[in-house]
């Protein structure tokens, strides 16, 4: 991977794309044709662990494959599930998934694995430079509003750097999105707690998935890399309440207590330490602003308990990425509208994840 040096960071980039994981990564990569020099500046350290992991579907493999990304995401070596076996209760029920195409598989993939691979993926455009770890400090705007620069700290020194279009895929906490004024206009309070954790070597087929949904609890074992699984729960925060124990107690309860995943994990080995995290936002933010936008969890962010979020990513990538190549370059691109389009197009995505997560309020 290409890392920027600091005396090469100071001048003008065309993109610079503040965030280097899915979004962020992702945009460099499908932007770089309109571009003649793409920043991205990402804050994070290579060795960085992230208890998450990456999931879809078929819509989610054709919108990796209109990215032009599908080869990278499928060297990431996680295998392709067809089914799973799905348990409600003491119910068991297997399910095979419509076979329409050859796309009409699911995937996980961990992100320590994923974000890397598309990250070299971007860098592999010869006009794509990373810089990290790196941390944007200010926002630049000319006289009319519009975004035209940012200042960035890197090995503790500031370096002020000019752009044409700046493209926030910082997360849903970003700071950066308040410093262009992208106010959240739609937020949605989830009661759910998502934990997860890896583990190899268990006695479980590599070609289904297992889905288990019992009171106020999800519980999810996926295979996601070579004899590597994952499994997450997602737990309401009443019942964390009522028992009154660390959610990571209940985590690891839950999966011994297990039918069908207490076996198999005393098989295998955990891998990593039990992270996730609690009481997630869904938010909206507008996806647009003079010489700005927004792509990924920063303008859009769906509660990872319907496994949603990826595909939501990916979609508002396409859809920036789509409105520079109806004009050829990134400059003097015209951004308006993209909002609309956005929640156009994930209106589906929002409705049923703000059911699951709070079907009082839809």
């Amino acid at each position: 991977m290409r890392q920027t040096g600091g005396t090469m960071i100071a001048g003008h980039w065309e993109v610079v794309v503040v965030g280097g994981r899915i979004a962020g990564a992702s945009t460099a990569w499908a932007l770089a044709p309109y571009a003649e020099r793409i920043l991205v500046v990402d804050a994070s350290r290579a060795t960085t662990f992230w208890p998450q992991q990456s999931t879809w579907d078929r819509s989610g493999n054709l919108a990796w494959a209109e990215l032009g990304l599908l080869d990278t995401v499928l060297a990431c070596g996680a295998p392709r599930t067809y089914g799973d076996t799905y348990r409600v209760g003491d119910e068991v029920v297997e399910r095979e998934y419509p076979c329409e195409d050859e796309h009409s598989y699911r995937m996980s993939v961990s992100r320590e694995v994923l974000d890397p691979a598309l990250l070299a993926a971007a860098c592999s455009r010869e006009n794509v430079d990373v810089l990290r770890p790196a941390q944007v400090r200010d926002i630049a705007f000319d006289a009319e509003g519009r975004a035209g620069g940012v200042t960035v700290r890197h090995a503790g020194t500031d370096h002020k750097i000019t752009c044409d279009l700046l493209v926030l895929a910082d997360g849903r906490l970003s700071r950066n999105a308040g410093r262009v004024g992208a106010k959240a206009y739609r937020v949605v309070e989830s009661p759910w707690f998502a934990l997860l954790a890896y583990y190899e070597n268990l006695p479980l087929p590599t070609d289904r998935s297992y889905f288990s949904l019992q009171d106020r609890s999800v519980l999810i074992s996926t295979p996601c890399g070579d004899k590597q699984w994952c499994i997450a729960l997602d737990r309401h925060q009443s019942l964390i309440d009522e028992s009154g124990q660390h959610p990571v107690r209940s985590y690891d309860r839950m999966v011994r207590d297990d039918p069908y995943l207490g076996p198999a994990v005393a098989g295998g080995r955990r891998t990593t330490s039990v992270g996730g995290a609690g009481r997630l936002r869904m938010l909206r933010r507008p996806m647009s602003g003079p010489g700005w936008c927004l792509v990924g969890d920063v303008g859009y962010h769906l509660d990872p308990v319907t496994a949603q979020g990826t595909r939501a990513a990916l979609v508002t990538t396409r859809i920036l990425r789509d409105r520079i190549a109806a004009v050829g370059r990134v400059t003097d691109v015209d951004l308006t509208g993209l909002t609309d389009e956005r929640d156009a197009a994930l209106e589906t995505e929002w409705a049923y994840t703000e059911q699951i997560v709070a079907p009082e309020q839809s």
